[in-house]
Formats: C-alpha cells, sequence, structure tokens
C-alpha cells in the first residue's frame, strides 16, 4: 500500500501535489477524482449553454465541480468560474451566468464528486494568489492545464453518452463540418479521433455543433 501511495504521489502534477500537501490524503484525492491519469491526454474542449444543456440527462444523478470560462470576442481567454454544482442544476447555472455577463459563458470543465461544494472550495484555495473576486479567478496556465488533466475529459463522455433526442439545434453532419471549416471530411475524422473537437454520436453517425467546434479550435491556437 504505500508503495502504492509513493507511486501515485510521482504521478501528481503540481497543482495535485499541493492539494495532497493540504492536508488531503491520497485516498480521499483519488475518491474526489482530481487525479484521472486516462483524461491527462484529453484536449480542452469548450461548451456553449447550448449545446450543455444536451448533456443535462447524464448528468442529473451526479453532483459535480463545473469550470466556467467567459470569453469576449477577440480579446483572448476570459476569467474563469470555478463552482459546484448538482447535476440538476449545470443548464440553469449557465443560463444564468449568460444573463449576468456581458459575453457567452463556455462549459470548459465537469469533475464528479460526492462533494461539489467542498471540492470546489478545495481547487479555489489552490488557485487563491490568481482570484479575481468571488469564483472567478485568473485563466492561468497552471489553472487551465489543471482542468485539462481533471475537467476536460468528463465533457467529450458525456457528449458521446447524448441521445438523438437531445441533440441541440444548429448541430451538423461531418461533411458540413468540414465544408464550413474550409478542411476534408478526413481531417475532420483526425480530430475526432484525437478529440479535438467536441461531437455527439448519433447512431452511427456524427454531428457537431459549429460554434463549439470554432471555440475549441481557437482556444488550441492561444
Amino acid at each position: 500500500m504505500l508503495n502504492d501511495f509513493i507511486g501515485l504521489r510521482l504521478s501528481l502534477g503540481a497543482a495535485e501535489q499541493d492539494v495532497v500537501s493540504n492536508s488531503l490524503d491520497l485516498h480521499e484525492l483519488a475518491r474526489r477524482r482530481l487525479i484521472v491519469p486516462d483524461q491527462a491526454k484529453h484536449p480542452m474542449i469548450v461548451l456553449s449553454p447550448h449545446t450543455a444543456s444536451a448533456l443535462a440527462p447524464h448528468t442529473v444523478d451526479q453532483s459535480w465541480v463545473m469550470f466556467v470560462q467567459v470569453n469576449a470576442p477577440m480579446s483572448g481567454l476570459g476569467p474563469i468560474k470555478i463552482e459546484g454544482v448538482k447535476g440538476t442544476q449545470i443548464a440553469a447555472r449557465l443560463r444564468a451566468l449568460a444573463a449576468e455577463n456581458a459575453f457567452e459563458p463556455y462549459l470548459i470543465g465537469l469533475t464528479p464528486t460526492a462533494t461539489p461544494n467542498e471540492l470546489a472550495k478545495m481547487i479555489q484555495e489552490q488557485h487563491t494568489a490568481t482570484r479575481l473576486h468571488h469564483d472567478w479567478f485568473q485563466p492561468t496556465s497552471n489553472l487551465l492545464a489543471f482542468i485539462q488533466r481533471t475537467a476536460a475529459g468528463a465533457l467529450q463522455e458525456l457528449l458521446a453518452q447524448t441521445r438523438p433526442g437531445n441533440i441541440p439545434d444548429g448541430a451538423v453532419d461531418i461533411d458540413e463540418i468540414a465544408r464550413l471549416l474550409g478542411v476534408s471530411v478526413p481531417t475532420v475524422r483526425r480530430l475526432v479521433k484525437d478529440e479535438k473537437i467536441p461531437y455527439l454520436r448519433v447512431s452511427k453517425g456524427l454531428r457537431f455543433v459549429p460554434g463549439d467546434v470554432v471555440a475549441s479550435l481557437e482556444r488550441r491556437q492561444r
């Protein structure tokens, strides 16, 4: 057991080691799923409130730490909100944030947990030096990397579970998204295979929300 602990700690990034050093043992860290090795390679994707609402049927039985970023067009990365929510609240909270802010909020990560408020507070404390106000934080490289490691993979997993009846309006097929992006269909398939863009699987086909695809690709270029 001690060797397992040592190996697990050696696999942690700096942010997670800080969490451990602040009185949270490795059992609890793993239980709250801050350590998710299989998600380490997931590129970050971003989802508009419209698309995120399609995930609602698959989030209701779980509580989450939600990472939301508000982006002003042409201004680079905006502030990030870290908030604990019940699965039934995600769509409503995104709508509320959209109403409260001048620019659209994007869902950039979800981390499942049995104690959402406690885990959110703990993550906030790890990034307290970059707090802007309340639950909003500067989009530092450390915070973005933390979200990518621990919270980005869940979004694609939830999208993969989305059923045809929940596909958001405006979703297009692979030929149309390739046309809109000005690339070939094989290029889109490669982006899907590498999980670099958000997609929804419908029967044997794929659907894409153009705004979310563009936002995700732009994020990778910044």
